[in-house]
């Protein structure tokens, strides 16, 4: 079996989004990054496609995770494995190719909500995004934003789409 992702849902991009800072919020961390999101987002995907015939997607350790963020970013496909419960007793074991055919537009549009998101969140702007930075500029903080986001946007295109909510947060620090 085949699953084609053309697109991420907006909302539960925003809701793991939003899990990934409240953690970091309440438990003073840096933890959010594009990168798990990207991966949880996929995961709940698949697996909410999968729930239905009674599926369940099995652990992902770093190096899956890995390969699946890639194959997200090179727009190829990734294996997932599957275990279904028959009975009490025995499992189902199999398979899944999770293709992607994510347009560049819908990639930029998803680095957008990331950074959204992280630019409404004063902790990790301050905390996370901006802690050891010494020069604490748009352009600076653009070039970090777009690293964060794995170029997907340039620090240009960072500039244009969220300048000014950029300097408005530095002013709050």
């Amino acid at each position: 079996m085949i699953i084609v992702l053309k697109e991420l849902d907006k909302e539960k991009l925003n809701s793991v989004i939003s899990t990934w800072l409240d953690f970091d919020n309440n438990f003073t961390s840096c933890v959010t990054n594009f990168k798990d999101i990207i991966i949880d987002a996929i995961i709940q995907t698949v697996s909410e496609i999968l729930q239905k015939d009674g599926w369940e997607t099995q652990y992902f350790g770093k190096n899956e995770s890995d390969k699946l963020f890639e194959a997200f970013m090179k727009n190829s496909e990734f294996k997932i494995r599957l275990n279904k419960k028959i009975n009490e007793q025995n499992y189902e074991f199999g398979e899944i190719v999770v293709k992607f055919d994510i347009p560049e537009n819908k990639k930029k549009e998803i680095a957008e909500i990331y950074l959204e998101n992280l630019l409404n969140s004063q902790y990790y702007f301050d905390e996370c995004l901006t802690y050891d930075l010494n020069k604490k500029d748009v352009n600076s903080i653009s070039e970090i934003l777009s690293n964060e986001v794995c170029q997907l946007l340039s620090p240009e295109e960072i500039k244009a789409k969220f300048g000014e909510k950029i300097i408005e947060d530095i002013k709050q620090i």
